[in-house]
């Protein structure tokens, strides 16, 4: 993004009545504590009384660890490859950046992860990651190397080259930091002028500011092309698709070289693309995510706060903060208020993926670049929906340790799993300390130093995630590791930061009358007021645990485990659990049975259906959420009239429920409990298994085929981990008893417990042996602890978890029941109402009604 945005003095104003942006909800928080100084983008810094410097110390330490080492092992290369220490740009080999893109900047985040558009778009051999970082000394307050970074680029940096490169990229990497570092080295006020400098960034960034203007020479529309070679303009062969972001992404940047060359080409070029594209769009006042330079046709009619569509709306309102021109702001009003009406769900957490259309869901993730919302909604003004938004990604991130590029918030699992060390979460914490001054917001921060300093940092500098579940990392740095996210990290514990000053005379004012005309100026709204609580702080807020709730996080925060033992078994509840009544029935049958009203369901007889139960928000009871395929909704009432239910349901068990219990080494006593849930079929386990060592076929993974023989001397007597599908659940613990195996685990490939059974076409078996399920985390959770005891050398037990031979760092297995007390009964409410209740919750929306009164 644009590279522009550090401190002066700000005016003195009452913080208690600042002027509103939009109405009187929208709270100004630029003007109440981001004052405009001569309408520079300003983000205002004050100390807090709470001692950060170490931890912005820590920050500077981490910046220096990866910008030195690409200095190092990687310069004039455009990145660093941190694990092996060397240095990457662009891929002669394969120099066709996108073949399979269609979007320009991706909406298929899995190509944009992992073909080569991670390459070739951005890489192009102009030392991008120096380029991308020379405003970042100025933010730590490092003139000297501020100094000596700008050096190099002019001895180094020329994009006279051969490559095809994505325009979006390179403007707000290279274009955007070159004109702040010109600013900086120029502008007396900031400290950081360079007495022997003569404007050769600024004669850098119009050169490259040239080579972008090609980019919309040849559409019909006035949208650029998505990429563009730097040599020879566009490529013939080029495609006529570009995203949203990408075509709405370049007024900041272009608008200020304009106005610093004098040279209005680049300014009204971006204009023309980011009104071109608020021209094109729905009735509902929703953007696609991809349209066609040349038709103006829409491709992909996606509309979403997130990839693709993302900075749109980031440019649209930093385009009014910085210019000081009120359409960027009516068109943003307009645009946001399409977004709460729309792309918004219910709860006020999430923001969709909608048709552009008619506002229906079109898919149920989001996506990390979204993170950066709630940090545009405090410049906004919408305190409230920030902290809202914020709260998601908080959560997401301390169930990952990291951001998941995809998340599914119907499944409540991950999609795609990279995290490419990406700044928009932790730009909008900041923004939201600044807003607030809420401490919250500084653990938060704490809690992702911590977790990059964990899982990314390697001995030449931060590599990307490939897999936030298995913290597995990649050979990769991006440079806006380095130019935004430990930036963002330093400035949310420190006094500093960066802007992109623009004095008075290069600004086009609106008039007092079009002010006065849009009440631009017009209402007061009081400042941010913090929540009266015990604890006055946005982690007291009484709705937080619902944003746990949307994304699945729960704490595992379990006992401390003595040395003398610990003989506790820790009661975990499902978020979910299934119950079926027998056998399915036919569709004209089930018609019968089950009568839906305005306010509810009624079912006559529950024989044949299948119940879900969804654990409440605040962890006190259970809602029914759907019965067969009839969804209910909160607020509606499931009524069950059916005379045998009393009798019925406290014969009928949710689950069973084991533990599997993992002790260290020969330590008894030092162990770590999984809940899992016991199959129908094959023996129950109502007693402890004989200690084994859990084992994992590498070349079966889902045990789906008779094990050859070696593979049986592994698993014989053993405990055997398979993944879910590919076959039933009966014919993986059928190839895990012939293997020998004690007892079969099966790994699910999502995070709800539900009980493997029999299927219906399915005769009686002999099966002798014990299965049961685990989720998908806890799967995850087994490896990882059985994986630091694994010292493997004999290549017959290659795939073997735990190396028998080696008993002092073994890690041993044991599946034991888990007692349920009571698990299900009636309780009984007046004298035809009833209550049902499992596991010792009661069921809230479910009203027993026997003889139907």
């Amino acid at each position: 993004m644009l590279k522009a945005w550090l401190f002066t003095q700000p005016h003195h104003q009452n913080r208690e009545n600042v002027s509103c942006l939009f109405n009187r909800w929208k709270v100004s928080v630029l003007q109440a504590l981001f004052p405009i100084s001569y309408n520079i983008m300003l983000l205002y810094s004050m100390h807090d009384t709470r001692d950060a410097g170490e931890t912005s110390f820590r920050t500077q330490e981490m910046f220096y660890h990866g910008f030195d080492n690409y200095m190092k092992h990687a310069f004039p290369d455009d990145e660093l490859n941190p694990i092996q220490c060397i240095g990457r740009g662009s891929d002669k080999q394969n120099p066709q950046s996108a073949d399979n893109d269609q979007s320009g900047i991706i909406y298929n985040l899995s190509t944009f992860i992992f073909n080569n558009i991670m390459i070739n778009d951005v890489l192009g051999d102009y030392s991008l990651t120096l380029v991308d970082s020379l405003d970042t000394f100025v933010v730590l307050g490092d003139k000297e190397k501020f100094e000596n970074a700008v050096r190099k680029v002019i001895d180094y940096v020329s994009f006279d080259v051969n490559n095809k490169v994505q325009v979006f990229e390179l403007n707000i990497r290279a274009l955007g930091s070159l004109l702040s570092a010109h600013l900086f080295a120029t502008d007396p006020q900031f400290g950081f002028t360079i007495d022997w400098y003569k404007n050769e960034l600024l004669d850098l960034a119009s050169d490259l500011g040239e080579r972008l203007l090609l980019a919309f020479g040849h559409s019909k529309t006035g949208l650029p092309f998505p990429r563009v070679n730097l040599k020879y303009g566009v490529p013939q062969d080029e495609i006529h698709e570009t995203c949203t972001a990408g075509a709405g992404t370049l007024i900041l940047e272009f608008g200020v070289l304009s106005r610093l060359t004098n040279d209005p080409r680049f300014e009204n070029a971006a204009r023309a693309s980011l009104f071109g594209l608020w021209n094109r769009r729905t009735d509902l006042d929703l953007l696609g995510n991809v349209i066609n330079i040349q038709t103006g046709q829409w491709i992909h009619t996606a509309s979403s706060t997130g990839a693709g569509i993302d900075s749109f709306f980031e440019y649209l309102l930093k385009a009014y903060v910085l210019f000081g021109e009120s359409e960027y702001l009516d068109v943003f009003s307009q645009a946001y208020s399409a977004i709460l009406r729309y792309i918004r769900d219910e709860s006020g957490y999430l923001y969709r993926n909608v048709n552009i259309f008619n506002g229906g869901m079109m898919s149920s993730w989001v996506d990390s670049l979204s993170a950066y919302f709630p940090g545009l909604q405090v410049l906004a003004g919408d305190l409230e929906n920030a902290i809202r938004s914020h709260l998601l990604y908080y959560n997401l991130w301390r169930k990952y340790n990291a951001l998941p590029e995809r998340f599914n918030f119907q499944l409540k699992n991950v999609e795609i799993g990279a995290y490419p060390l990406r700044p928009e979460f932790i730009e909008s914490t900041y923004f939201l300390y600044r807003a607030t001054r809420d401490p919250f917001y500084l653990e938060v921060g704490e809690m992702v130093l911590k977790d990059l300093q964990k899982y990314t940092r390697v001995s030449c500098g931060f590599a990307n995630l490939q897999d936030v579940l298995t913290k597995k990392t990649d050979e990769r740095m991006e440079s806006f590791a380095l130019s935004e996210t430990f930036k963002y990290l330093y400035l949310l514990f420190d006094t500093e930061a960066h802007i992109l000053p623009l004095p008075r005379k290069y600004l086009r004012l609106t008039s007092l009358f079009h002010r006065k005309l849009r009440g631009i100026d017009a209402s007061v709204c009081p400042a941010y007021q913090a929540p009266r609580h015990l604890l006055n702080s946005v982690s007291a807020r009484p709705d937080v645990d619902y944003a746990k709730e949307l994304v699945g996080y729960e704490e595992n925060i379990l006992p401390e485990l003595y040395s003398h033992g610990y003989c506790e078994v820790p009661q975990t509840d499902p978020p979910v659990i299934e119950i079926s009544f027998g056998e399915s029935v036919s569709d004209k049958q089930r018609s019968q049975q089950i009568h839906k009203f305005l306010d509810g369901i009624v079912v006559d007889n529950l024989h044949g259906l299948k119940l879900e139960l969804t654990r409440k928000a605040d962890r006190k009871g259970y809602e029914a959420t759907r019965v067969d395929d009839y969804r209910i909704f909160p607020g509606q009432i499931l009524e069950i009239r059916d005379p045998a239910v009393s009798n019925f349901w406290i014969k009928q068990q949710t689950y069973d429920i084991s533990i599997i219990r993992v002790m260290d080494g020969n330590n008894s006593f030092n162990y770590q409990d999984f809940l899992a849930a016991s199959a129908t079929f094959g023996q129950r386990v109502t007693r402890r298994l004989p200690v084994s060592n859990l084992v994992h076929i590498a070349s079966s993974p889902f045990g789906c085929s008779v094990f050859s023989a070696e593979e049986q001397d592994i698993i014989r007597n053993q405990l055997l981990m398979v993944k879910r599908g590919g076959c039933t659940f009966v014919e993986k613990v059928l190839y895990g008893q012939n293997a020998g195996a004690r007892a079969v685990i099966v790994v699910s490939d999502d995070n709800h417990l539900f009980q493997p059974a029999l299927p219906s076409e399915v005769g009686a078996l002999d099966i002798r042996i014990p299965c049961v399920l685990v989720t998908f985390e806890t799967g995850l959770q087994l490896e990882k602890l059985i994986s630091h005891s694994i010292n493997t050398t004999s290549s017959k037990r290659e795939h073997l978890l735990i190396n028998e031979n080696n008993k002092s760092n073994a890690v041993y297995v044991t599946i034991l029941p888990k007692p349920l007390d009571s698990p299900t009964f009636v309780k009984k409410e007046g004298e035809h109402d009833a209550r049902l209740t499992i596991n010792g919750h009661i069921i809230h929306n479910i009203r027993l009604n026997a003889d139907g009164k």
